[in-house]
């Protein structure tokens, strides 16, 4: 948003459990959506929420848009033409959900419940005292490697910035076969910090949209000796953005966004490990 001098009550997740909170909602919401596309027996999947915390009820946010989903498209699918989806992960559909919902909340006579125009009326914003968050039920791919079990992890790979000494390198999503050219879940939330989730369309109507925190689900098999979602991936996402301070023009800025970690989640969005190939579901 732009600078202002509207205050700035103290963040609702303080002292709160947040990450059960987002994470219980984004799930009930799911669990009310009937079961078809959903995985069965062995099957499994990513899922991705976009959240809204209102002044009203600043500890029991509300779900937005929610998606799941694992497959991108390789190189050699790719069509110039806008008649195929790049990129389905769960992340990137939950946000083009998000921005669906943006479009016809402005387009109605009556003012949405969370968007207001600006000062000047010329922009939609985020209305005063409402939060935006993003519950994912596992890593975004791209965070870091993972090993194929925890005693391969070498510390220094935390110390580094997951294994990638240049912060600034942009990171592939990972996958089998023809290789895709999508950029990976964390590349794109480091850009959401910088310019925003809405998009160039949006950014005509809407000031810069960001999020204020970030919750992962922790992994079933434990966490990784020496790592911690709230402290590692802040840690690199500031590193990659450190260059970026001074160098924003108006209306973005370098958004720091809270992570947190939320409980294991069901069993149905956890990644199989080991020797047995995981099978994700369509």
């Amino acid at each position: 948003m732009l600078p202002s001098s509207r205050s700035s009550p103290p963040p609702p997740w303080d002292g709160v459990p947040w990450g059960e909170a987002t994470s219980s909602a984004a799930l009930r919401h799911y669990q009310s959506l009937p079961k078809k596309g959903k995985p069965q027996g062995r099957e499994s999947t990513v899922l991705a929420a976009f959240l809204l915390s209102t002044p009203q009820d600043p500890r029991s946010p509300t779900v937005l848009s929610l998606a799941t989903g694992t497959k991108c498209l390789g190189a050699a699918r790719l069509r110039h033409h806008g008649d195929l989806v790049h990129d389905a992960h769960a992340e990137v559909v939950a946000r083009r959900a998000l921005l669906r919902l943006i479009y016809t909340e402005i387009g109605r006579n009556s003012s949405p419940d969370w968007l207001v125009t600006s000062g000047t009326g010329e922009k939609w914003r985020l209305r005063d005292g409402h939060h935006l968050h993003l519950y994912i039920t596992q890593l975004p791919c791209g965070v870091m490697p993972v090993p194929p079990s925890p005693s391969e992890l070498l510390r220094e790979q935390l110390d580094s910035g997951n294994g990638c000494s240049d912060f600034g390198f942009v990171q592939r999503k990972p996958g089998r076969g023809d290789t895709t050219l999508s950029m990976s879940c964390f590349d794109k939330i480091t850009r959401w910090s910088v310019v925003g989730i809405q998009g160039a369309l949006l950014s005509h109507i809407l000031e810069p949209l960001y999020l204020s925190t970030v919750t992962i689900g922790q992994s079933p098999n434990g966490a990784l000796e020496g790592f911690s979602i709230e402290n590692n991936i802040k840690k690199v996402l500031d590193a990659r953005l450190s260059s970026l301070s001074s160098k924003l023009p108006l209306p973005f800025k370098l958004n720091k966004q809270l992570f947190f970690e939320a409980p294991i989640p069901p069993k149905e969005f956890q990644q199989t490990s080991g020797d047995v190939p995981p099978l994700t579901c369509g």
